[in-house]
């Protein structure tokens, strides 16, 4: 497993990238924010897309998903500091992996890897 790291100003592209390769893929989100919030949990949903957006608050990461037959849920992430994408010797995307100041947020793309693989993805993004 190798970890490719994505510079601030290329955000934005990796990100749509990263959308229009895992669309529709199952996704699971793991956040190790410090503090608790109450945004909606996404837990074996199929992935809408993935976002970057700055406006005069800073940058906002936000992870949209949705069940099979139903309506899409977003979770942001205000004013990420790190991201990462973990992939396989192989080349195939297991994780984006988001850092703030209140914690990490870990995409884990389900359709993509073993059960063992996927916690040790979120080992290695934590």
């Amino acid at each position: 497993m190798k970890t490719i790291e994505v510079a601030p100003r290329d955000w934005t592209r990796a990100l749509d990238e990263f959308s229009a390769r895992h669309q529709g893929w199952r996704v699971r989100l793991e956040n190790f924010a410090r503090v608790p919030d109450a945004q909606p949990q996404i837990r074996n949903m199929r992935l809408c897309g993935v976002s970057a957006d700055t406006d005069s608050r800073g940058t906002a990461i936000t992870i949209a998903a949705a069940p099979r037959d139903g309506q899409s849920v977003r979770h942001t992430i205000r004013i990420p500091r790190h991201v990462s994408i973990a992939r396989t010797t192989e080349g195939a995307d297991v994780a984006l992996h988001i850092e703030s100041p209140e914690g990490a947020a870990v995409l884990l793309i389900t359709d993509a890897i073993l059960p063992g693989l996927a916690r040790a993805a979120a080992r290695t993004s934590s």
